[in-house]
């Protein structure tokens, strides 16, 4: 809302404080929350297997010999389920063993590959054969519990705690239920460890980037989008590093617990959401955390008393209803929430697609998950420049065609290497860039009273699309078809971007009315952009709701 960012900039909103804020604060949270997520590759890799036939000590054959003449192929790969009978003969016999051409179950344990991995967690619990599906059931547990925590977490924050203390709460979750997976090895418990720890994780990152979003000034949130993404990517690269250096999967669960542990160093420095504590009626611990804003950006001038003042005047504007359902009276906010979330579950499942079905590499784990995630990187600043030059609409609707335009080259490189590398890793850049500019309009058309909860449905529209990845790689309808079907998603995806209000240099709107009302004086088929936006600014200020509000502003500014 104009009048909020009218306030912030009396205490300053692209000063000090907010350099700081985005550097110091949410850029290295957003570096430890995709170096973290993307452990759990590494700790749930499943790597080649075999049965252990025990004997080779009596033999004098290598491994590889003793592994050629003991385990069956099947499709000409080594069977990980079953090895040939072995007699052990008596002592003088020519031959000390003879190898039947019978095959039986790997009765005696397995052996595996540590080529890559000294141990993961199916290999320290043997979770193979007909128990290989563990690993899986893992996984999906833990995003169900992200799925699940991102649909309940950000409600209680919008309504009870505040994105400060639910981002702690969070943060308390992950190391608690985390640590212990180092240790249990049951099945059930892991699960439910990793489905609980799943729980908070997502709300981790999305309390940080929320409440450091809405301290930004209308044109630095690009920006500061730009540094979370880009530390996000930086994150998932050092991934690579971390799981190629230290192998083991016991360390990789203490490690993943570390950035959380440390999150609480923040705990005097960072903040409440000023435009949440409006929201919720609290004027005095908001002008406390504004004041604080202003000594950091050196407003000395500005007093307890005055910000006081102005904020009760916010609140009288401000609608007290925080429920989500608070949309369906306002038609276009309605119509747009639809929209960001279908945009969202295409961003995702595409993201989705990539990751998990296109194998480059394959002879290197952690290279291919290197170049994979260093593939993002230059998304995030063609996101920035795009956003913050084309415009949000622009950009969001070029990016969702040039995405489906790479998924039907894909459909002519399947046979192709390096040609399908090189188109796997632009969808991989453009959908990056997608998940960007979606994450920037949400921000930009939610209210405050609904905003991390309206982000939140967004990562679960976008979480229970990714359940479908599996089964969209193999369909049985080819290896086109998930390009083809991923082609006609973005295609619908680029259409309905029409009907999203261009939000380039608007204020947050504070009020569901002020969501309503975004893009008002902005005609649906005009191109705003950098150099035209200052055509089509809204004229709030000469509206008579906030006409006092400009008069107490004005005489502030006059008394200083």
């Amino acid at each position: 809302m104009k009048d909020f960012d009218e306030l912030m900039t009396l205490v300053g909103s692209h000063g000090p404080y907010q350099r700081w804020l985005v550097f110091g604060v949410v850029g290295p949270i957003s570096f430890f929350i995709g170096f973290t997520v993307n452990l759990l590759l590494f700790q749930l890799k499943v790597p080649d297997y075999w049965c252990h036939v025990p004997g080779i000590e009596n033999t004098s054959l290598s491994p590889e010999e003793w592994k050629n003449l003991t385990i069956p192929r099947e499709s000409g790969k080594f069977s990980s389920c079953s090895r040939y009978k072995v007699e052990w003969l008596e002592e003088g016999a020519e031959e000390p063993f003879l190898i039947h051409n019978i095959t039986e179950a790997c009765e005696q344990g397995w052996e595996h590959d540590t080529s890559e991995f000294l141990e993961t967690m199916s290999t320290k619990n043997e979770w193979f054969c007909e128990r290989k599906d563990y690993i899986n059931h893992i996984y999906s547990l833990n995003q169900a519990g992200h799925t699940v925590g991102t649909a309940i977490f950000p409600v209680i924050a919008d309504r009870l705690t505040g994105r400060r203390l639910m981002f702690y709460v969070a943060l308390a979750i992950h190391a608690v239920f985390t640590f212990p997976i180092a240790w249990v090895s049951n099945y059930g418990v892991i699960c439910a460890l990793k489905f609980v720890a799943g729980l908070a994780f997502e709300t981790i990152n999305m309390m940080s980037y929320i409440s450091g979003f809405e301290f930004l000034a209308p044109e630095k949130r690009t920006t500061g989008s730009l540094v979370t993404f880009a530390a996000w990517t930086f994150g998932i690269c050092m991934t690579s590093l971390t799981g190629w250096l230290i192998p083991r999967f016991q360390y990789l669960v203490v490690i993943s617990c570390i950035p959380a542990v440390c999150g609480f160093l923040y705990w005097r420095y960072l903040p409440e959401s000023p435009r949440w504590l409006l929201s919720q009626g609290k004027i005095s611990e908001c002008a406390t955390n504004l004041l604080l804003v202003a000594r950091s950006n050196h407003k000395t001038e500005v007093t307890r008393e005055q910000l006081e003042a102005e904020l009760r005047i916010l609140w009288e504007r401000q609608e007290k209803e925080v429920s989500l359902f608070e949309i369906l009276r306002y038609p276009k906010l309605r119509l747009r929430a639809l929209i960001l979330l279908y945009m969202s579950a295409c961003t995702f499942l595409i993201y989705g697609v990539v990751f998990l079905g296109v194998t480059v590499l394959s002879s290197n784990f952690f290279l291919s998950h290197f170049v994979l995630s260093l593939s993002e990187l230059p998304s995030n600043g063609l996101g920035w420049v795009c956003t913050h030059y084309l415009g949000r609409r622009c950009t969001c609707i070029l990016s969702f065609l040039t995405t489906g335009a790479f998924c039907v080259a894909a459909t002519f490189c399947l046979e192709d290497k390096w040609a399908m590398l090189a188109v796997a890793a632009c969808i991989r850049l453009f959908s990056t860039q997608l998940i960007y500019i979606v994450t920037i309009q949400s921000g930009e058309i939610f209210p405050t009273p609904i905003r991390s909860t309206g982000f939140a449905w967004m990562v679960v529209c976008g979480m229970a699309a990714m359940v479908a990845t599996p089964y969209i790689l193999h369909s049985g309808y080819g290896d086109s078809f998930p390009y083809w079907l991923l082609a006609s998603f973005m295609l619908l995806g680029a259409f309905l971007g029409l009907f999203l209000p261009e939000t380039i240099g608007l204020p947050l709107p504070q009020t569901f009315e002020d969501a309503e009302k975004v893009g008002t004086g902005r005609p649906l088929m005009t191109w705003i952009h950098h150099w035209n936006q200052h055509r089509y600014m809204p004229v709030s200020s000469e509206e008579p709701d906030n006409l006092e509000l400009k008069r107490g502003l004005n005489t502030c500014e006059k008394e200083n």
